[in-house]
């Protein structure tokens, strides 16, 4: 494996010691609080210590007065609502939201979640015609809708008004909805760019409740939706790789506190099968084992599924669900392990690995884990990724997967005239073509990234917060560091690096499989445990040598009641 090129942030001393004074705060945290962006104290305050009272206004955006005025009347008049959710943890948790919120305000809202592979992403005409005929007067988009000219202009001749909730790229041409709430939007007089549309679909619950439901804000009822509805958002935030700064970091601080309280019986369902335990909930938990659950109905079944684990009141059907995203789960690795060996395969045999973005289809693949076989190269690779699933009808429908530096979603702009369509964010997007158009795509593509990344560098790389001496890493200044939690994409969990530290005594392997090594480090103070988990590689040259150089995340280990200062391994140099 290449090894991981260390890049080290710069610094303005300056500012540190000004930060580090104003908070009476280590210029440890000083220094990464400036590095994540945080220069006044104010909002270094807010950031170590989130308020639920920094929350944004809903009315900043400038169209929720007319959605709340719009959805208002559809409340008192009894007319029909229908919600069209994506089939992502961001269109379903936001779906999930209003579809909650409206039953306690006495509104039984229809909702739609489209099929990856039957429908394809967001708001469709077959679904438009069905709420037509159901009798909606009012639709709701979440996650999705921003583009979707066609679709909403139908909908408004069948005698429906639609309210946008997305936060998508937006188009130069905008649909002629009631409201488009969507932070890219010029327009949008929001002021935060990187809030996620179950955040949004938050806000409008928030906006509609203070004039449908201000004297019923303390019932026990609100209560229990607000919770629910805070770990959604949180949920949203994080599997939909928002940054987690602004209010993004106060919806997922108290967001993932509400997930561990939240009375919804899908969700203790949920965190009971992932055996997420009693301790307190993280980013990590919601990553790596509630997101993939919820997603894998969308990938291969039908999220549809999903919406309904989050809102239903049955126990049964609860039950029948969460039984179901298991097996589905299962097979949703089995078929990404297949795909993702394929991959690799077609890539090597080709040097698609030279290239500065990797451009991989077939005919076997399935649509719904091509996403995450993208996340896959572009780890094993360093280089942008598109993994396109060829259908029957001879259409390649895939996504995309980047790095900084490169913006998907405008290098597939300079492609448009190969693409039935597209859409997405810098980091992320996804796209439709004629197979026969794949070697052009490749061609263009290529030549858009190469230009674009001219000056990166694309090998694996490693970014560090700064260089510590092991004894500066006290009890009380790894507590104030861990205060930057929860970590995410904006706010990267911090990685600092020791030179020349001593290695302690013989270092051992640990886990069912030798997978993890633990050794003791020392530069002349009293020795630090380092873990590396998926290191049991390193494990003979550690043996074999009596110094090197670490790259960590230091962190508070509490056992049987000692605590004591450890370092999580990200990297060892000898």
């Amino acid at each position: 494996m290449e090894e991981k090129k260390w890049v080290f942030a710069e610094t303005d001393r300056g500012a540190v010691d000004r930060l580090g004074h104003s908070l009476n705060i280590s210029s440890l945290t000083a220094s990464m609080l400036i590095r994540r962006g945080v220069t006044d104290p104010g909002e270094a305050k807010v950031f170590l210590r989130p308020d639920l009272n920094s929350i944004l206004d809903p009315h900043l955006f400038n169209d929720m007065g007319k959605a709340v005025d719009r959805l208002i009347t559809a409340v008192r008049e009894d007319e029909k609502i229908g919600i069209l959710g994506d089939y992502d943890v961001d269109g379903t948790a936001g779906t999930a939201i209003l579809v909650k919120f409206f039953r306690f305000l006495g509104s039984d809202a229809l909702y739609r979640i489209p099929h990856r592979v039957k429908d394809g992403y967001g708001l469709n005409e077959k679904v438009v015609r069905e709420f037509g005929e159901a009798g909606v007067r009012v639709l709701i988009t979440i996650d999705c809708g921003t583009s979707n000219i066609r679709e909403i202009a139908l909908a408004k001749e069948l005698g429906m008004d639609t309210i946008v909730v997305d936060h998508h790229e937006s188009p130069k041409n905008l649909p002629e909805a009631v409201a488009i709430l969507n932070p890219k939007l010029e327009q949008s007089g929001y002021p935060f760019v990187g809030i996620c549309s179950t955040g949004i679909a938050f806000k409008v619950a928030w906006a509609l409740s203070d004039k449908l439901a201000p004297d019923r804000k303390k019932t026990p009822e609100y209560q229990a939706f607000l919770l629910d509805a805070m770990g959604y958002v949180a949920m949203g935030t994080i599997a939909d790789v928002c940054p987690l700064v602004g209010e993004n970091r106060i919806f997922v601080a108290y967001g993932l506190e509400a997930l561990r309280n939240a009375p919804g019986m899908g969700i203790r369902a949920l965190l009971e099968k992932a055996r997420v335990g009693d301790k307190p909930i993280d980013g990590f938990d919601v990553g790596f084992k509630l997101a993939p659950r919820l997603n894998a109905l969308g990938r291969i079944g039908s999220a549809q599924d999903t919406v309904d684990l989050l809102v239903s009141e049955s126990e049964d059907r609860v039950a029948s669900i969460i039984k179901g995203i298991e097996a589905t789960n299962r097979k949703r690795r089995e078929i990404e392990r297949e795909i993702s060996e394929q991959a690799v395969e077609m890539v090597e045999a080709n040097a698609y690995q030279h290239d500065p973005v990797i451009v991989v289809a077939d005919e076997r693949w399935h649509l719904g884990v091509v996403g995450i076989v993208a996340a896959r190269l572009v780890d094993r690779y360093s280089r942008p990724a598109l993994v396109l699933a060829i259908d029957d009808e001879g259409l390649a429908k895939g996504s995309g997967r980047s790095l900084p530096g490169l913006e998907l979603h405008e290098v597939l702009l300079a492609c448009t005239d190969l693409l039935i369509k597209h859409g997405g964010h810098a980091m992320a997007a996804g796209l439709t073509m004629e197979a026969k158009n794949l070697k052009a795509f490749r061609r263009r593509m290529i030549g858009e990234a190469a230009k674009r990344l001219e000056d990166c560098d694309l090998g694996p790389t490693l970014a560090i917060d700064g260089k510590v001496s092991l004894s500066e890493l006290t009890a009380p200044v790894v507590k104030e560091v861990e205060r930057l939690a929860p970590h995410g994409e904006g706010n990267p969990r911090p990685i600092l690096t020791a030179s020349d530290v001593r290695i302690l005594g013989e270092p051992r392997l640990m886990g069912r499989k030798n997978d993890h090594v633990s050794f003791f480090v020392s530069q002349g103070g009293p020795g630090i445990r380092a873990v590396g988990f998926g290191m049991g590689d390193r494990f003979d040259e550690l043996v074999k040598h009596q110094t090197c150089s670490l790259a960590f995340t230091p962190q508070i280990n509490n056992w049987r009641g000692n605590e004591s200062v450890e370092l999580k391994l990200e990297d060892i140099r000898f």
